[in-house]
């Protein structure tokens, strides 16, 4: 999956971002390099991508043949715009008259569990002060308001700020939770 820059159109919701979904036999980040050389692109993504997003797609394992990707490929942008996103896959953009979403819950995060963790470390590594495990989860899942400025910069937000607003806060607060008791 290929989060795509807030130019490629209007979002379901400002905090959820465009994404493109693909299958490839190569890695993901050379896939990545292509689209941006133009070699076989999406001219979506050749314009507007912004970088990958493997809490999105590390969970998806091999596949035995290009028919096999080709209906994962379906079946995972239809679950990101199930959650929100509007996802673009093999000529198909997903979520663009869907009304409402269901976000993802802890069981669903769990195969991606690690980028919640490593996304939160570099939250509280970035925040200009110790934060609750509620306030990292707010800000994990992009939350706005006044007291944001008391732990991060807006203008410049950390990367991971955000990087979770299709995940439920309170699966979000909890495994917050669990990795600062493990610590």
């Amino acid at each position: 999956m290929i989060e795509l820059d807030r130019a490629a159109g209007p979002r379901r919701d400002p905090r959820i971002p465009w994404v493109y979904v693909g299958s490839s036999s190569r890695s993901p980040q050379e896939r990545l390099r292509q689209h941006r050389r133009g070699y076989k692109s999406s001219g979506l993504v050749k314009r507007f991508a912004l970088r990958l997003r493997p809490d999105l797609y590390e969970d998806l394992g091999p596949f035995k043949s290009s028919k096999e990707a080709r209906g994962a490929e379906r079946a995972r942008a239809q679950e990101l715009a199930d959650c929100g996103f509007i996802a673009h896959s093999d000529g198909t953009s997903f979520g663009k008259d869907q009304g409402g979403w269901m976000e993802w819950d802890a069981a669903r995060l769990e195969p991606v569990v690690e980028r919640v963790d490593a996304a939160a470390a570099e939250l509280a590594e970035s925040a200009f002060r110790e934060m609750s495990s509620l306030q990292c989860a707010q800000l994990l899942h992009g939350e706005v308001g006044f007291w944001v400025s008391g732990y991060i910069d807006q203008l410049d937000p950390p990367p991971p700020y955000g990087l979770f607003a299709h995940v439920q806060l309170e699966a979000l607060r909890e495994r917050v939770e669990a990795l600062n008791r493990d610590t």
